[in-house]
């Protein structure tokens, strides 16, 4: 191949990268739905609701399937009077008003304190009404009641949950790799049509 026939090839190659790239590459209103299916996945992966449904499937010794469905991966920790007390408290404490909220650590500290307290003097004072077979069992309930609080309260500490949604969102937006790069012009460029 003679260096007029590479040039030509290049060009020609040049010319069919472009049009890959323009059929390929997103425009405008495809880019925002694409962003906002993105930002719907991120809020249903991170909603407090669910973290609370897998707990109490947890305390009824249950895990749910990807179909719907439930399957029996262990015995019961607690009884349905057990799981609707627990799971009031858990609802009331992991919830969108809270992983939203703007939280100081000293209020933090004071909520979960509080709340021990509470949960410990439920859990010691009905663990026969709630169907708890076994005294040790009391402290594996309540931390799992109590972490996954914590966690929540943590989630809204310095407004932290929506700083960490504008931050997931513009990094959405910044680091997205479907916009062609710039190419620099060639000196046989002015000659494409």
């Amino acid at each position: 191949m003679n260096k007029e026939e590479y040039e030509s090839y290049l060009a020609q190659k040049d010319l069919q990268q472009d049009q890959i790239e323009a059929q390929s590459s997103m425009n405008a209103p495809q880019l925002l739905e694409d962003f906002q299916r993105n930002q719907a996945v991120l809020v249903e992966q991170t909603n407090p609701k669910k973290i609370v449904k897998e707990i109490i499937l947890r305390l009824r010794g249950l895990e749910e399937k990807p179909d719907g469905s439930y399957v029996k991966v262990a015995e019961s920790k607690v009884n349905a009077v057990g799981q609707d007390n627990i799971w009031f408290i858990l609802d009331s404490h992991i919830n969108q008003n809270v992983i939203l909220s703007h939280l100081e650590t000293k209020e933090i500290v004071n909520i979960m304190e509080g709340l021990q307290r509470d949960v410990v003097d439920d859990l010691s004072m009905n663990w026969k009404a709630y169907g708890i077979q076994k005294k040790t069992d009391l402290d594996t309930i309540q931390n799992s009641i109590l972490i996954n609080i914590f966690l929540a309260l943590k989630r809204a500490e310095g407004q932290n949950e929506k700083n960490w949604l504008g931050k997931i969102t513009l990094e959405n937006v910044s680091g997205s790799t479907r916009l062609p790069p710039m190419k620099k012009d060639r000196w046989w460029s002015k000659w494409n049509l």
